[in-house]
């Protein structure tokens, strides 16, 4: 009977009058994309025409391929229509959104207790990963990352798949895996397949492995990278992500010896982190900022930029990421006015701070910083240890450039010693490893420890 067809099936969401087709040509989709073959063409045809009301699985589909919230389908009066649940999964993800990181570790840990769908649960899974990245807690990320990424995979969502990697990469980063890399040329890779294409997250990821080329001093590769993620940043008017690549320029083209063209790079990212009132960026972009008057020997003004790097990190309770960065430049900045007790100190703090969340790209360069404090307080043995230190984490590393430039470092210290045998065989490895590098093979040869042992004359025997 045409009265009893229905009975038993579920009501539905009521959704906005031309919400679905809107979105839909704003994505500039076909009904099949939509739909992602879970659903047919039909179905979607036939929401959009109001003859029939989406499941909240259907809609919550319709919303991840089109990219809008829920929020932007529903009616006035279809909020009732959300079950606890799903009320609970959209407030998860507006704390994402507004990067309220703490409560959302908190309520995504406490909604994975109860029961979910596979599909609610991945979301879940993201939405921790993303906030364990955000807070520099990347071991913790991982799990999630990849348990939601084998689900978005499993249900063929190639743009959270995308999403995900992306993260995943940046987790791997966060910790200086070698893998990070391949996993971010993957995620781009796939971004530039989607249909339709998705630059704002594909500026994302260029900037993403423009930051890990700056990190491993490729500097060239890291300009390539930036210079691609603004041109497709200004295409969506992205004034964040925009911000983000002149900060990295900023640091590449300051790494190149170029400081003007650094310096206007940083005072353009200051300036479009302000208008989008992101304070935390601002401080670091004056930590960065301290760093190339460091380099140009402005003492003063270095100390002015870190100091009020310092400050804003403490009063916007910043993450940790990066305050070891801070400390070491204060350190350098105190050595190099000869304050020995205050560069100790700082980078005591520094070692400490990098230590906590395994830094290591910071642990060796406070300790190249700390053998240069030693040496100048007369205990060599310690200075050697320190530069050892270094040496071995950044050959663990595989950051050639960073461990050319120690070993010279190292060098240039056991010179003035006047070791002579012991410095030839620092500039000769720095030599070895600049070869090797333009050519694409990693050093692995002799530790920092077995170098000096090698050229002192019970090492000669």
């Amino acid at each position: 009977m045409l009265g009893t067809r229905y009975r038993g099936r579920r009501k539905g969401v009521a959704v906005r009058a031309g919400a679905v087709e809107q979105a839909r040509r704003e994505a500039r989709l076909t009904l099949a994309q939509v739909a992602g073959g879970k659903f047919t063409r039909t179905a979607i045809h036939l929401i959009e025409k109001g003859r029939t009301r989406p499941s909240m699985e259907t809609l919550q589909q319709i919303a991840r391929q089109t990219r809008k919230p829920i929020e932007f389908f529903l009616d006035q009066d279809a909020s009732s229509a959300l079950s606890e649940r799903q009320a609970q999964l959209r407030e998860l993800e507006r704390l994402s959104a507004a990067r309220e990181l703490e409560k959302v570790v908190e309520m995504g840990n406490a909604l994975l207790k109860l029961q979910w769908g596979a599909e609610d649960a991945a979301v879940i899974h993201f939405s921790l990963g993303q906030a364990y990245c955000r807070l520099v807690r990347p071991t913790e990320a991982l799990p999630h990352l990849k348990a939601a990424r084998e689900e978005f995979e499993r249900m063929g969502d190639e743009w959270m798949t995308v999403e995900t990697l992306d993260w995943e990469s940046s987790a791997l980063g966060l910790m200086d895996d070698p893998d990070a890399l391949p996993l971010a040329n993957e995620a781009l890779e796939r971004c530039r397949r989607l249909e339709p294409r998705a630059p704002q997250t594909e500026a994302r990821i260029l900037g993403h492995i423009a930051g890990m080329y700056v990190v491993a001093h490729s500097w060239v590769l890291a300009v390539r990278y930036y210079d691609a993620a603004v041109a497709v940043a200004t295409g969506v008017k992205d004034l964040l992500q925009l911000a983000k690549m002149h900060h990295g320029l900023g640091r590449a083209y300051q790494s190149m010896q170029q400081p003007s063209t650094a310096r206007q790079h940083y005072d353009k990212a200051r300036a479009l982190y302000s208008i989008e009132s992101d304070l935390s960026s601002v401080y670091r972009v004056e930590n960065d900022l301290g760093d190339l008057m460091l380099e140009q020997g402005q003492l003063d003004s270095a100390e002015e930029h870190m100091l009020k790097a310092l400050a804003g990190s403490g009063e916007l309770n910043m993450d940790r990421r990066g305050r070891g960065f801070i400390l070491a430049n204060l350190g350098e900045i105190y050595l190099r006015r000869g304050d020995l007790s205050k560069a100790g100190d700082h980078l005591r703090q520094a070692l400490n701070a990098a230590e906590a969340i395994n830094e290591r790209v910071v642990v060796a360069n406070v300790n190249g910083l700390l053998a240069q404090l030693e040496e100048r307080r007369g205990n060599p043995d310690l200075a050697d240890k320190h530069f050892e230190t270094a040496i071995r984490i950044l050959q663990g590393l595989g950051m050639p450039d960073r461990l050319r430039d120690a070993h010279m470092e190292y060098a240039e210290l056991l010179e003035a010693r006047q070791d002579m045998a012991a410095s030839h065989q620092h500039w000769k490895r720095a030599a070895e490893i600049g070869r090797l590098a333009s050519l694409g093979v990693k050093w692995t040869g002799t530790p920092a420890a077995e170098l000096k042992q090698s050229s002192s004359p019970s090492g000669a025997a």
